[in-house]
């Protein structure tokens, strides 16, 4: 309580592969930067307290052979209320904590990197610096970002395919049924079902009505002559001659010839 984890990274003169190469290096940073924190805030050596190394992986890095990008962090605790105190003192190449003490000290705190946030790695966010995770491997997270990476775009890749599929069907769709109402032939049938044709269970001569038309051959002519109101329904029982005997009669006089009428160019 009252303490607050913070990271320091050291400049690639200190890479994490020429730390973990030289027996002396750990145990020179755990010594002298302690020092140099407790110098810059005026502090005990029990307000400093050491806690790990921890390799720090850059965005840039893709492989063992960016070996050399790997960085190294210290990480410490120190009183919280100190901590802004401490951060601004390491962005200024002229604070306490670069010629507060002599070399060796000073020669390891000129490998600092001022422009490094110490407060990149908390104690919610887990132990490792910039590429690291909250069990400590930073190469594991490193493969993780990637593996959600590739899903995430795997997954959108996959969703664009089936809406392009999808729109491209739609599409042909609307083109085959737009060639076919351009191209209709004549001899097919009408798409209206009751274009020149009776509607199913309705007799043709049947008006508009829903009563029965008369069914004689000649019911346009006897209505021109003005028979219709003496056919009944019961004469529809009659026989065609007792029918025709009772209504029909006989024309007088013969037709007459055609009379031949002048054509439109007054020949």
């Amino acid at each position: 309580n009252g303490f607050t984890l913070i990271a320091i990274l050291f400049d690639r003169g200190l890479n994490w592969d020429t730390v973990v190469h030289n027996p002396d290096s750990p145990g020179q940073i755990f010594s002298w930067l302690p020092v140099l924190i407790q110098t810059a805030l005026g502090v005990t050596s029990d307000q400093v307290k050491s806690f790990a190394l921890q390799v720090w992986v850059p965005k840039s890095y893709e492989g063992p052979s960016d070996i050399s990008q790997l960085g190294t962090t210290w990480l410490g605790y120190i009183p919280t209320l100190l901590v802004e105190t401490l951060a601004a003192q390491i962005k200024v190449r002229s604070s306490l904590f670069y010629v507060g003490q002599p070399p060796p000290y000073s020669d390891l705190a000129s490998h600092v990197n001022p422009s490094f946030d110490i407060m990149t790695v908390t104690a919610t966010t887990g132990i490792p610096g910039s590429g690291g995770s909250k069990n400590g491997s930073s190469g594991g997270a490193l493969n993780d970002s990637r593996t959600r990476e590739n899903a995430i775009i795997g997954v959108v890749s996959a969703l664009g395919g089936i809406t392009l599929i999808i729109l491209g069907y739609l599409i042909y769709r609307a083109v085959q049924k737009r060639r076919e109402l351009a191209h209709r032939r004549l001899s097919d049938p009408p798409t209206n079902p009751f274009i020149g044709e009776a509607p199913p269970n309705r007799n043709f001569d049947q008006d508009s009505i829903g009563g029965q038309r008369r069914r004689s051959f000649y019911f346009a002519e006897d209505s021109l002559r003005g028979f219709s109101d003496n056919y009944t329904n019961d004469d529809a029982r009659l026989s065609p001659e007792q029918a025709s005997g009772l209504n029909r009669r006989p024309i007088a006089g013969n037709i007459g010839p055609p009379v031949m009428r002048e054509n439109s160019l007054n020949f």
